[in-house]
């Protein structure tokens, strides 16, 4: 099993993991080829999966028929600010192998996703044509804002993951509505929102499962199927350590909600714990000790979501994807400070060759010690 996670054989490296065969193959190309529709697609597809930590162009494309069957308006802003990302991140000469790994476009990705998607909840209108031109601007933002955090926080080890695109978005969202743009406003008050509600067990189950569509703010069960579809695909470690980081997200927005319950139902208090605990489980080595960690994030990403949700509402703004970002820097850090540092990925493929990787970097490191019976134990530091 070790040998076939590493070297992925035949048909395998071109679907699962993070599809090698694809990788290296389109890797002898350059972007001035005429393969490059190839590499901008292959592009794309791995950016949409990267959101969720999926590097992956099968695992893109599955999402991104969900986004269309869930959305139609969020799978053309994926792929319109997508496409901006990329050709923005050429222009500013990022390196070859950072674009075509999504790293350029995932952040832009969500400005799509959730700017389609929550334009007309938040400004009570459908959406206007200028609004697409801000999308577009924003996209490239979150080039820049990435390259700058990616900088800064690179010198800690700890990812940049989407603040880009939450301090884009928030930025964007906040001057439209400057511009006079959503002069309708909406009340979001009901008469029987005091009035109490017993739990419905089947509806807050079908909250974890749209949970994973939420991340791109699309609320829909077929979607979100596909993305769990997608997820395992690219690695069941990491499809598996999601869905529970919903679902503990999902349970915790019962203890710090009040009744009534439509946001759990919803699934709105599950998708960031759905990233707070794949963040873990994808730049660390998936070890136990780790995937309690993994857990811990989700329910302090979904109490983050929770204290800064009145903050956000009194602007009319969701919170985005903050919590899973403040909460995910925070655990990441402390993962690092209480364990060795190999724990800590290098680089990045998919949580199963991360877990055969240490393995065998720990048999080397331990190897030349065997047989030493003079050892001398040394003091903590």
């Amino acid at each position: 099993m070790e040998d076939f996670i590493q070297k992925l054989p035949s048909v395998s490296g071109w679907l699962i993991g993070d599809a090698p065969a694809v990788r290296e193959a389109l890797a002898k190309f350059s972007w001035k080829s005429p393969v490059v529709v190839v590499k901008i697609i292959d592009s794309v597809l791995r950016g949409i999966a990267q959101v969720a930590f999926g590097n992956n162009p099968l695992t893109g494309l599955l999402i991104l028929i969900g986004l269309f069957v869930g959305n139609v308006y969020s799978g053309l802003g994926a792929i319109l600010c997508s496409l901006t990302a990329i050709f923005t991140a050429k222009v500013l000469n990022w390196q070859d192998d950072a674009v075509a790994a999504g790293h350029s476009n995932f952040n832009a990705v969500l400005i799509g996703t959730v700017t389609t998607a929550l334009y007309p909840a938040v400004f009570g209108e459908a959406i206007p044509l200028p609004v697409w031109g801000y999308m577009v601007i924003a996209a490239v933002f979150t080039v820049c804002v990435m390259g700058g955090l990616g900088r800064i926080m690179e010198g800690h080890n700890i990812p940049a993951l989407t603040l880009p695109f939450n301090i884009a978005v928030s930025t964007t969202f906040l001057c439209m509505k400057m511009a006079g743009y959503g002069t309708t406003t909406t009340d979001s008050s009901s008469a029987d929102s005091a009035a109490e509600e017993a739990i419905h067990w089947g509806q807050v189950f079908r909250g974890t499962l749209l949970a994973a569509g939420h991340v791109w703010a699309v609320e829909d069960v077929a979607c979100s199927c596909l993305v769990y579809l997608a997820l395992f695909i690219f690695s069941p470690i990491l499809a598996l350590a999601s869905y529970t980081g919903a679902a503990l997200g999902t349970f915790s927005g019962l203890l710090v909600s009040s009744s009534p319950y439509a946001a759990v139902y919803h699934g709105v208090w599950g998708y960031n714990g759905f990233l707070a605990a794949g963040s873990i489980s994808f730049f660390m080595v998936p070890k136990p000790r780790i995937l309690l960690l993994a857990a811990i994030n989700a329910v302090f990403a979904t109490f983050i979501q929770s204290a800064l949700g009145p903050v956000y509402a009194a602007n009319g703004l969701p919170v985005f994807t903050f919590p899973f970002c403040l909460a995910s820097v925070v655990m990441l850090a402390a993962a690092m400070a209480s364990g060795p540092p190999s724990l800590r990925v290098g680089n990045p493929t998919f949580p199963e060759l991360h877990l055969v990787q240490h393995k065998k970097s720990s048999v080397k490191t331990t190897e030349p010690t065997k047989n030493a019976d003079d050892a001398v134990s040394q003091p903590m530091l």
